[in-house]
């Protein structure tokens, strides 16, 4: 009956506390400001966007930074291009597209960041020509699918679809979206929304967002996002803005509301709008209607900020970003520990020190130094010491001890109390820690320090106590801290999600390592350090340090990591702040060393959670392959081997000139068999990935497939790949080949010994190309679905490679079949 009681009370307060919280979530949001001091470019945060790995974009004035929750890293600035842009008057828009690119545009023009190697794109025009430009764009635009749209003559297009739409004369498109069901919509300067077809580009309807005199006001920029059906949209005049709701369904606008001054930004997170500003922010309860304006926002330090917001974010945890003009990021955790400080002026405090003055701690324990003990409800004995926290559940027991080896921020505990849920609270030297007991189980250590808005102050011997509504007071040198234990439910039960640990750093024989960078005369990354699943090393690199973020804003202390790397064991290894030899810092970034790799691949596998022991999803991967040293390598193996069968066979050359000959060939013969069975080895590895454009393509200079590889080997190996299948490892020779490609057994000799090297790209391709046809001769679905089910990155890079091998368009060649 008890057990019962007690989790209808703890269901009962975890509700009210919800609910509460909820309700007063952005009253009661409490800052942390980032600036220029640690580590972003400037102080100036323009634009925000969350990716979906988790990773922070943050565009200062002239820069482009991503946070990892440790540092801040920039795309270097020396080379950039901006292409100029006629249509475009607006501020800073950050896009993203579904081909690996950032697009920035401003008053300036747009330029383009390239995330494979994070450098920016030096000929934006060759790029443009790729998403079906002919001269000069005018404008560019990004829909939330990733799709690129570009304005040119008076056109707008994208090059997934095969239509233009013509815009309308004497107007400025500020942005487009395409929603759900598949409808382009147009927003232009005077207020007027355009609503097309995707597929055809037919025109379905035209709709004003308002009359004649707010189109006067309203011309100069505009922000928009859908939610649920609707589309939310801010307008901006010279001075004045109006956010409007317009109903897709019912095709209905409604002013939410106006204002004297800019709104800049808008996104929408748990059913409500937020809205920056030049003064605060705004929310917009999309359930009730109801908006709040938050002028002034509270800071760590106590102090209260009005500023202007230029942008407004979410990450994955809900935790919330705001970008400012002068005062870079300022960043709010989803959920803000609930202390509350009182300074010695406060007449509650001294009130609290009056309650408190009589209680007094210990000076030793079974004649050990001891500053604090407590005698809980289960009849445990709790000892606070210099250097931990000691549990005694019998005393004639070992204790078991707490402290920053497995839990403790601090191990200097200087007074102890229990909640009415029987939790331990500690004060230490350095913030407040929580020890989580469920069925007489100690489930969790959680710590709470100056992130947490607590004082980073020693607290005194024995000066804690839990007043009759439940609400404990801690007594520090310049604070007294207070504070409601069922406020912490939230913290304390938080429930692990899915996280995806991203490589952020690695070190090479010491070396810091970026993009191109040399280790021992060769590159060791050819893409950025966030895209990279697999690294190749020289046997003289196999010193290495990786460096890895669970991309936990909110709570790094609470970060756990699990590591497995399965040529070294099947065992997952746990590492935490509190117990990873250091290899976890307060940041909660895993600082993974590998040192004297012997030559082979390593699989490195790792989870994240924020609750220890408990993982969601499934692991990322990340491979390490250390090649041999050149004198023992397979090719000088191999040399050796056929120098010393040379000589072999020229001592026994006097003896029998034709047995030699005949064992020189099976040995050459089987060599080149090896290569065959490596080149099919290396054609199915490749042909399972998506065909994407190389570099070489992008700057136009990729040589054409004829120059790369003989179009006759191309033609042998598609007889001779499927037969290699069928025999299933089993051994086969030239001669048998020979049959199954119908060429001579020397011409095959001589075919593959000029092209085997070569990379089986262009003869994936030529396949691929080959289904295309057929495809499109033999049945009825669309380009974007061939290029789909083909293993094409895109429909207009399959177009691309379908014309430069047929010399005819898809759409053409099905016309003609």
């Amino acid at each position: 009956m008890y057990s019962t009681i007690k989790l209808l009370l703890h269901i009962f307060f975890l509700f009210v506390v919800c609910v509460h919280a909820r309700a007063d979530v952005d009253g009661n949001r409490i800052f942390r400001s980032i600036t220029a001091a640690d580590g972003i470019a400037d102080n100036s945060a323009q634009t925000i966007k969350c990716t979906k790995a988790g990773r922070m974009t943050i565009t200062t004035l002239g820069n482009i930074n991503f946070y990892d929750g440790s540092r801040f890293s920039s795309v270097n600035t020396a080379g950039e291009v901006v292409y100029p842009l006629a249509d475009y008057h607006g501020h800073y828009h950050l896009y993203y597209d579904s081909c690996y690119h950032i697009w920035l545009k401003s008053s300036r023009g747009v330029s383009c960041v390239d995330l494979t190697v994070e450098r920016y794109v030096s000929n934006v025009d060759s790029l443009f020509s790729l998403f079906g430009a002919k001269g000069r764009v005018d404008d560019v635009f990004i829909d939330s699918d990733g799709d690129v749209w570009l304005c040119q003559a008076g056109y707008v297009f994208c090059a997934k679809h095969r239509w233009k739409r013509r815009l309308q004369k004497g107007l400025n498109l500020q942005d487009l979206e395409v929603t759900e069901d598949r409808q382009l919509l147009l927003f232009y300067d005077n207020g007027l929304l355009e609503c097309c077809d995707v597929v055809s580009g037919r025109l379905l309807y035209k709709n004003y967002a308002y009359g004649a005199e707010d189109a006067k006001k309203f011309y100069r920029s505009g922000v928009q996002t859908i939610y649920n059906g609707r589309l939310y949209m801010i307008r901006n005049g010279e001075t004045e803005a109006i956010l409007m709701s317009y109903d897709l369904q019912n095709r209905q606008w409604q002013v939410l509301m106006r204002s004297e001054y800019h709104l800049n930004n808008l996104v929408v997170h748990d059913d409500r709008l937020y809205i920056a500003s030049e003064w605060g922010y705004f929310t917009f309860n999309i359930l009730t209607g109801e908006i709040n304006h938050y002028k002034a926002l509270m800071q760590r330090n106590g102090y209260k900020l009005e500023t202007d917001i230029n942008a407004i974010e979410f990450d994955k945890q809900g935790g919330m970003w705001l970008g400012t003009e002068q005062r870079g990021l300022l960043y709010s955790p989803p959920v803000n520990a609930p202390f509350q400080l009182l300074t010695w002026d406060n007449p509650q405090a001294l009130e609290y020190w009056d309650k408190m003055k009589d209680l007094s701690g210990i000076s030793d324990f079974k004649g050990k130094k001891a500053n604090v003990m407590l005698i809980d409800s289960r009849q445990w004995t709790w000892v606070g010491t210099p250097n931990g926290l000691c549990l005694y559940t019998s005393l004639q027991k070992e204790p078991v001890v707490y402290s920053k080896k497995n839990g403790l921020l601090n191990s200097v505990i200087h007074s102890l109390v229990e909640d009415d849920m029987h939790n331990i609270w500690a004060s230490t030297s350095y913030g407040i820690s929580c020890i989580r007991i469920i069925d007489d189980k100690v489930k969790q250590v959680f710590c709470f320090s100056n992130y947490d808005n607590l004082p980073p102050e020693t607290f005194i011997n024995a000066k804690a106590l839990k007043m009759p509504d439940g609400r404990i007071v801690m007594q520090g040198i310049d604070h007294v801290v207070t504070f409601q234990p069922r406020d912490f439910i939230s913290l304390l039960d938080q429930q692990p999600y899915e996280m995806h640990p991203k490589l952020t750093k690695l070190l090479v024989n010491g070396i810091d390592v970026a993009v191109g960078d040399k280790v021992n005369g060769s590159v060791v990354l050819d893409q950025a350090i966030a895209l990279t699943k697999e690294i190749n090393l020289n046997y003289d690199q196999n010193s290495i340090s990786m460096t890895f973020s669970a991309l936990n804003f909110a709570r790094p202390l609470q970060t756990y990591y699990r590591v497995r790397i399965k040529e070294i064991s099947d065992k997952w290894i746990t590492y935490s702040f509190f117990s990873g030899n250091g290899l976890v810092d307060q940041r909660g970034m895993l600082h993974l060393p590998l040192s004297a790799l012997e030559p082979g691949t390593y699989h490195i596998e790792i989870m994240a959670s924020v609750v220890p022991d408990q993982y969601v999803g499934e692991p990322s991967e990340w491979v390490v392959n250390v090649n041999q040293p050149w004198w023992r390598t397979t090719a000088i193996l191999t040399l050796l081997g056929l120098v010393v069968l040379v000589m072999a066979l020229l001592n026994f050359y006097v003896y029998n000139r034709n047995t030699r000959l005949r064992v020189r060939r099976n040995n050459e013969e089987g060599d080149v068999v090896r290569r065959i069975r490596a080149f099919v080895d290396r054609f199915d590895s490749y042909g399972t990935e998506l065909m994407s454009p190389t570099q070489e393509e992008f700057f136009g200079t990729e040589r054409d497939f004829q120059s790369q590889m003989d179009q006759r080997f191309v033609d042998a190996m598609q007889q001779i790949i499927p037969y290699v299948h069928e025999l299933k490892g089993k051994p086969f020779s030239m001669h048998m080949l020979s049959k199954a490609s119908g060429l001579e057994v020397f011409d095959l000799y001589d075919m593959v010994s000029q092209n085997i090297h070569k990379s089986p790209r262009a003869l994936i391709c030529s396949q691929r190309l080959q289904k295309v046809a057929e495809m499109l001769r033999d049945t009825d679905k669309s380009v974007e679905t061939i290029s789909q089910e083909c293993g094409f990155v895109s429909p207009n890079y399959m177009i691309s490679k379908f014309f430069h091998k047929y010399r005819v368009l898809p759409v053409d060649y099905r016309a003609a079949r």
